[in-house]
């Protein structure tokens, strides 16, 4: 009896032993972006992927993601524009556990004029375990003025790849919420690297209740604009409510003039296609009375060809 119970005893001691080995981090590979990889030097050049007001958008960051040398080191990154109906807005991201590995994070803030304002760093601290719905992940929430910072890029810095830690196995977990003793399982290593898989969601907290500033660039875009239109005056002007161009001055009397003699022409020629398209472009122009010019030159006609 004496033996079978030091048999157990060391059976027991090589388990817990064994056990105990498997919970050492293991270190896995990272693989940098290639050198060759970088998409752009400037933000205005990157593809900003708009948010809607209230959104919830599945980011995989992978060797198909575009990159870019950043101060901290080359990564491969994501873009979002924020909705411009947005005022304020509660931004939670996560950034969930794939087999072994894990993406880190780093927020970068924009303003209209592609200046970074703001930069946020998740570490460790915002690591949450599974649970019944969700995996492994690090997750944390910030609030974020999408007035004056309407553009986010997110991103990996260099240094922070290739940092391990171990993840409690879920029944381990439990045992110590509830004081029981630790049952031998096996617990999970994850290292941060260059790829991953983000869920992002926005929420609006309030709407928008100033007029959007145009950057600088959009600025200097329309000056340009400014200086090469023919003829100001008479140039469209955007209908904000419609948002389609309508001209806004008023027709000049020589064009008031020639569709008028154009139409009552073409009339008068029985080219009938010709006066409808001049009719669809005066109209288009807003000339005064053309609908009635046009009936008018249309009974004179009849009536020299039915003349009483």
């Amino acid at each position: 009896m004496q033996k079978i119970q030091q048999l157990l005893q060391f059976t027991f001691a090589l388990l817990m032993v064994s056990g105990c080995a498997a919970t050492k981090p293991m270190q896995h590979t990272v693989t940098p972006p290639a050198e060759d990889a970088a998409c752009c030097t400037r933000y205005q050049d990157v593809y900003w992927t708009p948010f809607n007001p209230s959104d919830t958008v599945k980011l995989n960051i992978d060797s198909s993601s575009p990159v870019r040398d950043f101060s901290s080191g080359r990564s491969y990154f994501g873009a979002f524009q924020f909705s411009p109906r947005s005022g304020t807005v509660k931004l939670t991201l996560k950034s969930l556990r794939l087999n072994h590995q894990i993406f880190m994070p780093t927020l970068v803030l924009l303003d209209s004029d592609f200046q970074p304002q703001q930069t946020v760093q998740i570490d460790w601290h915002q690591l949450r375990f599974s649970d019944v719905f969700e995996s492994d992940r690090l997750e944390q929430t910030y609030p974020i003025n999408a007035e004056k910072t309407p553009y986010l890029v997110i991103f990996t810095q260099p240094a922070q790849v290739g940092q391990t830690m171990t993840i409690p196995h879920p029944a381990k977990r439990r045992a110590l919420e509830d004081g029981a003793p630790l049952p031998i399982v096996t617990d999970t290593s994850v290292t941060t690297g260059y790829q991953g898989s983000l869920v992002l969601t926005v929420e609006t907290v309030s709407i928008r209740q100033h007029s959007r500033q145009r950057s600088s660039h959009q600025q200097a875009r329309q000056i340009s604009a400014n200086r090469t239109a023919v003829n100001p005056s008479t140039s469209p002007q955007p209908n904000i409510e419609t948002s389609q161009w309508q001209h806004t001055a008023p027709p000049q009397a020589e064009s008031t003039h020639y569709y008028q003699s154009a139409i009552e022409h073409a009339v008068s020629q029985q080219d009938i296609a010709k006066a409808l398209a001049l009719l669809d472009e005066a109209k288009a122009l807003r000339i005064p009375d053309i609908q009635q010019t046009f009936i008018r030159a249309i009974h004179t006609m009849q009536s020299k060809q039915c003349p009483k």
